[in-house]
């Protein structure tokens, strides 16, 4: 089939698609719009409750005629992008948006992104390229647009996850502090958690958050910090959340505890701005180093030849 053959059948396609979901309206589903409002019964009941129903935001294409004939092609092409670029499956990536402070997208919406940046990317950098260059040149330029807007969210991801872990390590002596005041003055573990989570902001707080809504959804308390310390992609954020499930189970001075634990973060990150400072200085030294060297060495450097030859 050439290649306006192949446009028309595709717009013959999209204008039959379109005409039929204007005339012939689908039916609903009600069975998604009503899970998350049965997961609090599904817990009275004994059954385990889908926290996920209760946190994620619909996403993905519209259930409409349109989205029911390219939306499966659009996502089989999103997973296959999202298979070559990230590793590992569903859950994996799920962790990953989470530990980036993305609670609000999902993995289809994430690849979905994935492979709009991408062939919006390509697109662009091929136009650019075939009005520079040639034919080859479009072809060169989609390939590296291609390539970087398929790594774009990659990218946003990681470095998401390590600015929310320095964050973290901020945060953690103070809400460790916070956390044992309240207990010393007569708060149990859970309680002390929701009034820090309801008077303070912060990465830290937001992961407790998630903890607490795990726990209203029927999780047991200590299972739930035992999985926020597994999810977390901080180490010592996950120390605070074993302590407290700890605390939880066996009892005893939390709030001593708690007050060891913050000491000994306040003295790590101590070290961690020592050892930034001391490799800052190394830094600075550098444009003396490229910029002032040189000038240097020429004033020393040239009254040589009249101290060798003489002066003339």
């Amino acid at each position: 089939m050439s290649g306006p053959a192949l446009l028309a059948a595709l717009g013959a396609a999209a204008t039959a698609a379109f005409v039929v979901g204007a005339v012939v309206r689908p039916t609903r589903q009600l069975g998604p719009r009503v899970q998350p409002y049965a997961q609090l019964a599904r817990s009275r009941l004994g059954r385990n409750a889908e926290v996920s129903l209760l946190m994620a935001h619909p996403g993905g294409l519209a259930r409409n005629s349109v989205g029911g004939v390219f939306g499966p092609l659009i996502l089989r092409a999103a997973n296959s992008l999202s298979n070559v670029v990230d590793a590992g499956g569903e859950e994996v990536l799920a962790l990953r948006l989470r530990q980036a402070g993305f609670f609000e997208t999902s993995p289809e919406q994430y690849r979905m992104r994935q492979l709009a940046w991408a062939v919006g990317a390509g697109a662009v950098a091929g136009l650019l390229g075939a009005a520079v260059a040639s034919a080859a040149g479009a072809l060169l330029g989609g390939a590296i647009g291609l390539a970087w807007g398929a790594s774009y969210w990659r990218g946003r991801v990681n470095s998401n996850i390590k600015r929310r872990t320095a964050r973290m390590r901020v945060e953690l002596y103070t809400v460790a502090q916070l956390l044992a005041m309240l207990i010393r003055t007569g708060h149990g573990p859970v309680q002390a958690m929701r009034s820090v989570v309801g008077r303070t902001r912060g990465a830290v707080v937001d992961e407790i958050a998630e903890a607490l809504r795990w726990m209203a959804g029927g999780m047991g308390e200590s299972e739930a910090l035992e999985r926020l310390a597994e999810d977390s992609p901080e180490p010592a954020a996950a120390r605070l959340y074993r302590l407290l499930a700890s605390g939880i189970q066996a009892g005893g001075d939390l709030g001593h505890a708690l007050l060891s634990l913050s000491d000994e973060l306040r003295s790590a990150r101590r070290e961690d701005v020592e050892r930034a400072a001391t490799a800052r200085r190394g830094t600075m030294l550098i444009p003396t180093i490229v910029v002032m060297a040189p000038v240097v060495l020429l004033f020393i450097l040239a009254p040589l030849p009249s101290i060798i030859f003489g002066a003339r």
